[in-house]
């Protein structure tokens, strides 16, 4: 390709030396905090978008720093999402335990239980909610948690509801009521909840379903 640049990957030990300032400051100003050269992933995976930078840059492009950062910027956004997804998981199998829900599965299927979290996670997104929205509105008492469980579960069975509920983006609490026979203040009083628990069933997580059932 004319204009391409061409570096020895000899020498890019040493075009890294040159731009260190460049790299830490770039990191630093993506990750909001003290970048450790030695000892931190994010800063590695700058380094690896920098080296990508180098072998893909032509002067068609403009400035190579200014390219650079760009490539750095991307590749470290996406590390800092696919932590931060990775440690909600974390929190949320740690909070499953905090409540008594007792995690004695092999990793396998505590991998396989993060997967479902994060799928969960995705799908509670389309409603503008997240694990830490039901942690909150999840019902207090037992009795009240197991109600709300059996009416989304009921709820989740209805085509009618569930269209409603995605087309809607909201519980349909009168619908829900009927459905259930209950009070429609019943549904009012756990709707983010029975939301919530609505869409696990939907979505037929079934590692999920037992830890909300009580059963794994």
């Amino acid at each position: 390709m004319a204009g391409k640049i061409t570096i020895d990957i000899e020498h890019l030990e040493e075009l890294v030396e040159c731009h260190m300032a460049f790299l830490i400051r770039t990191t630093s100003s993506v990750t909001g905090r003290y970048v450790s050269v030695e000892q931190d992933d994010a800063f590695s995976v700058a380094l690896s978008a920098f080296a990508e930078a180098v072998e893909r840059f032509d002067t068609g492009r403009g400035s190579f720093l200014s390219y650079a950062g760009l490539v750095i910027r991307s590749r470290l956004l996406t590390y800092l999402e696919t932590e931060r997804c990775r440690q909600s998981v974390e929190v949320s199998l740690d909070a499953m335990e905090e409540n008594g829900q007792t995690l004695c599965a092999p990793q396998a299927e505590r991998n396989e239980l993060q997967e479902e979290i994060r799928q969960y996670q995705e799908e509670l997104r389309k409603f503008q909610l997240t694990l830490e929205d039901l942690a909150q509105h999840a019902p207090k008492h037992r009795d009240t948690r197991e109600t709300a469980v059996d009416i989304a579960q009921r709820s989740s069975e209805d085509e009618d509801i569930v269209s409603q509920t995605y087309r809607k983006k909201k519980l349909p609490v009168r619908a829900v009521s009927r459905r259930c026979a209950v009070s429609e203040k019943v549904v009012k009083t756990s709707k983010t909840f029975i939301l919530g628990t609505l869409l696990v069933f939907v979505r037929k997580l079934p590692g999920l379903s037992a830890w909300i059932r009580g059963t794994r």
